[in-house]
């Protein structure tokens, strides 16, 4: 027998924040990006003048883009595990090309981050070390990127509507289950009746061959001639 599975304590509350926090962070990501977008689409249109004049929104336009890019990574698969328990098969496709996408930006900005540190590269070194093209990463981040601002606003957190009640159809449910519930106790009833009078006969069976075994055997007047 499967041994039964208990709730660990507080593990429940802590998820619950944990799932409370990751959908802060997909709502967070959308708007991060479009300002991400924005710093980058303005130093466009200064030819590079607002980086050089506030070198600083550098610093913010990264951190923009991590919290968009990679803070919905642990979203994206929390909901895919979800999309999952409730067999929602279109949905878990879906969100598995996306955090499949997401998760191949973080892979490979984490090695390109590695060989910067362990060989003291440039971006663009690391880059050509590892065998990606410099221009086809940028066109792949940028893409996801933008992509993400898009989902942001089509998947953005909605409150659960509140669930419409069928009087009636929960009144059947129920009539339906005491009906069922009364046919299990009858058909047990009839088995146990059933087992009773077997009982029954096996002891009244065993009492008649009993008392059979310990009456003598009357004698037979046809093999004995009368005296007289």
């Amino acid at each position: 027998m499967a041994e039964q599975e208990h709730e660990l304590p507080m593990l429940a509350g802590i998820a619950g924040f944990f799932h409370w926090l990751e959908e802060f962070l997909v709502i967070l990501s959308g708007p991060f990006l479009t300002f991400g977008l924005g710093i980058g689409l303005v130093d466009l249109l200064s030819d590079g003048a607002l980086f050089v004049n506030a070198p600083s929104l550098l610093y913010v336009w990264a951190i923009a883009q991590t919290v968009g890019v990679d803070g919905q990574m642990v979203g994206t698969w929390a909901r895919v595990g979800r999309a999952f328990r409730r067999r929602a098969w279109g949905a878990v496709i879906g969100f598995s090309i996306l955090g499949l996408l997401l998760a191949y930006v973080g892979f490979v900005a984490a090695l390109v981050f590695a060989y910067q540190q362990a060989y003291h590269l440039t971006t663009a070194g690391a880059l050509a070390k590892l065998g990606f093209d410099t221009v086809s990463w940028l066109w792949q981040r940028t893409a996801v990127s933008v992509g993400l601002v898009c989902l942001s606003g089509l998947l953005r957190y909605q409150k659960p509507r509140p669930a419409i009640v069928d009087v009636e159809g929960e009144i059947q449910r129920i009539e339906n289950e005491r009906r069922i519930q009364a046919a299990k106790a009858a058909a047990q009833g009839e088995r146990l009746r059933g087992l009773v009078g077997m009982a029954r006969g096996t002891v009244q069976a065993a009492g008649g061959k009993g008392s059979g075994a310990s009456a003598p055997p009357l004698p037979s007047s046809n093999g004995h001639k009368s005296a007289w």
